[in-house]
């Protein structure tokens, strides 16, 4: 089956539709486009929804704090309680469902050659879901991870402290290690959960 798009778009569309980021209109078309067919696509999509679900089992577990309990049975209570039911309604209400297309958002340069494109930022973790892409003969400086990375190669060629990665191969950093050298030869593009900040090393 042939796709109407570049393999590169279709790649990125299949990624978009596993975190389900596509518009409902998208994922329907994407959706007919499986059934009809595309060994390449259906292939791509098992491998990056295993990925997905990996992010997803990979949060870190965390001790409640004391008053936890205390908080919750007075929100319950708040929110059973007549009009003032209608505030938390309404919050819930604010909540909304977002769908990014693959021509949508800007494309930042981080670094020469290198660009970002932010899809999500979760305020209460501090992490960041982005597109990175790394223009050919690029590099990062090393870092120190502050939190938990994660990323997912979709395209092109990467090579993280001495492990070349390509398309559908995922990596993952725990808090507290560092990279010493990430580099493409031909280029590459990947989807990254990270924290915002990073450590900057001075390798001598």
């Amino acid at each position: 089956m042939k796709h109407n798009i570049s393999q590169d778009e279709m790649r990125e569309k299949t990624a978009l539709y596993a975190l389900g980021a596509l518009s409902q209109h998208e994922a329907r078309i994407f959706e007919e486009h499986i059934a009809e067919g595309c060994d390449l696509c259906h292939s791509e999509l098992e491998a990056f929804e295993q990925v997905v679900n990996a992010i997803a089992l990979d949060a870190d577990e965390q001790e409640p704090s004391s008053d936890v309990r205390d908080k919750l049975i007075a929100a319950i209570n708040d929110t059973g309680n007549g009009d003032d039911a209608k505030p938390a309604k309404a919050k819930r209400s604010e909540q909304k469902i977002v769908s990014i297309r693959s021509t949508d958002g800007k494309w930042v340069e981080a670094e020469e050659g290198i660009f970002c494109k932010s899809l999500y930022y979760d305020k209460a973790s501090g992490m960041a879901t982005s597109l990175v892409r790394m223009g050919p003969g690029t590099s990062l400086a090393a870092h120190r991870h502050e939190g938990v990375e994660q990323f997912f190669i979709l395209e092109g060629d990467c090579n993280v402290c001495g492990e070349d990665l390509g398309p559908g191969d995922y990596h993952r950093a725990p808090a507290g290690t560092v990279h010493e050298s990430t580099y493409t030869v031909n280029g590459t593009m990947f989807l990254l959960v990270a924290p915002l900040q990073y450590e900057g090393l001075k390798v001598q």
